[in-house]
């Protein structure tokens, strides 16, 4: 008995060990994030978006806030006790009620597509999971635009580079780093399932990913609704039988044959598509078969004559569309929607792309246009709910990884020519195949480990039992 004991320690022992070592190695923290999934069929009249949301604490002692994460802006904000329009936050931050909090006077104005917010720079220590952060930078928001539509409670920023907040030290991934919190300057987002995710933070989990873009660098050139987010190019979009293949295009409509800039947005709960491209999406429509409309909408109708700085954003009307049909002729259809970006094809069924409209057999595409000169397409929330989302600031690059939840592989396009391209499915199998064989190889080093340990106790327990018995021997 006291061998076997001593090998059930030895084993418990090392499994501790090979834990403590995958999550060392890992480098993870896993934050549970949850989903406001409200659109236009739920019950909600708040606001009609689909967000993820994750618990932060600001302050000493501290208050927690239900925080929107938000990969297109750098800057982290909360509502202020001096707010005056921000009634619908249901907590609101009062610096004096803080022993920490450092605020300043300098006043900050961060446009949002979803509603401006203006209000003033502040440090104050903050705790996110087991992350504690002494004196993070945020802005304690004093005012919102009067057709503000986005989370009230604040945001926490997670976007590329920072703007409005310039210094590095407001960059959380940065200040995450600087303060030896984190290995890597890299986060994920999981989306589990349409009301839960996951938010991992320092590396990636599992570790491999084979598809990624590249994120442009150069940020000033675009307008500050984008100048913090991860903005990488999108070179094709098309339309594909799910039935006969992702290679096979069903219509030899023209395309996009350019680079175009696209960000990505976990905040934003459609993907937007600039008004010059509007004919491509329609051919798409075209080529499903399917008869819809459009819809015009000016976000910012109300007090237009008395349009301030505040109010100075790129998007001045958008356009919705919504389609004559339903769930099971969009079911029936089979066909997938796919973007190009740096030589992936990455596909989104057709009916993940619509919800239920206001009238029967009616649905409203996950899809809108920008009236803007200045717009540029964003995917938002449909397509990364499809998708393992790497934001990875030490290599520059967005990667996308397929979940087992996605339905249609990513791609690899060899050809330039679009309309003679070969496709060949990522080789994500393959290395999740070579991982298993890795783990197993891992197990049964460690049951030799094990077994040899086994046979050298039980050695040393005869022996001692031997020399026990002639000790005894001698003694009688």
């Amino acid at each position: 008995m006291k061998v076997f004991s001593l090998s059930y320690k030895f084993l418990t022992l090392m499994s501790l060990f090979v834990t403590i070592y995958s999550v060392l190695d890992e480098g993870n923290i896993f934050l549970p994030m949850t989903s406001n999934f409200t659109l236009e069929h739920s019950q909600s009249k708040l606001n009609q978006k689909n967000y993820y949301t994750i618990g932060l604490k600001v302050g000493t002692p501290g208050e927690e806030y239900q925080v929107q994460l938000d990969t297109s802006t750098s800057t982290s904000w909360i509502p202020s006790t001096q707010c005056k329009n921000c009634k619908l936050a249901r907590r609101m931050y009062d610096e004096e009620d803080s022993r920490t909090s450092s605020p300043t006077s300098h006043h900050i104005e961060i446009e949002d597509e979803d509603g401006n917010v203006e209000g003033y720079q502040t440090s104050d220590n903050i705790k996110l999971g087991d992350y504690k952060l002494k004196q993070y930078g945020f802005v304690q928001v004093t005012k919102v635009a009067d057709d503000f539509k986005d989370h009230y409670q604040g945001k926490l920023g997670l976007g590329y580079k920072s703007h409005y907040l310039k210094d590095e030290e407001f960059n959380f991934l940065e200040k995450l780093k600087k303060n030896n919190l984190i290995a890597k300057k890299i986060f994920t987002i999981n989306a589990i399932n349409d009301k839960s995710g996951m938010l991992f933070i320092g590396d990636v989990p599992g570790k491999e990913y084979h598809t990624f873009c590249n994120v442009t660098e150069d940020t000033e050139q675009f307008d500050d609704l984008y100048k913090e987010s991860w903005i990488c190019e999108l070179s094709h979009i098309g339309l594909f039988d799910i039935k006969k293949g992702i290679s096979d295009r069903i219509k030899s409509y023209d395309r996009i044959e350019h680079t175009t800039p696209v960000s990505f947005d976990s905040a934003y709960d459609f993907i937007s598509v600039p008004i010059s491209e509007k004919e491509e999406i329609e051919a798409i429509l075209k080529g499903a078969g399917l008869k819809c409309t459009e819809n015009k909408e000016n976000p910012y109708k109300k007090n237009t004559e008395d349009k301030t700085k505040l109010r100075n954003i790129v998007r001045e009307e958008e356009i919705t569309i919504t389609c004559e049909t339903n769930i099971d002729e969009l079911n029936k259809k089979n066909l997938a929607l796919s973007f190009v970006l740096q030589g992936h094809a990455y596909s989104l069924p057709l009916n993940s792309l619509f919800v239920p409209g206001k009238k029967k057999n009616e649905m409203k595409m996950l899809i809108k246009y920008i009236d803007s000169k200045d717009a540029i397409w964003t995917l938002g929330y449909p397509f990364m709910n499809q998708f393992l989302m790497i934001f990875n600031m030490e290599e520059n690059h967005v990667g996308i990884k397929k979940l087992k939840k996605t339905s249609l592989p990513i791609v690899t396009i060899n050809a330039k020519d679009w309309s003679n391209y070969n496709l060949k499915e990522d080789s994500s199998t393959a290395s999740s195949a070579f991982r298993i064989i890795g783990y197993i190889i891992i197990l049964l080093v460690v049951m030799a480990i094990s077994f040899f340990a086994y046979k050298a106790i039980r050695k040393v327990s005869i022996d001692d039992k031997r020399k026990n018995t002639q000790i005894e021997g001698i003694i009688f």
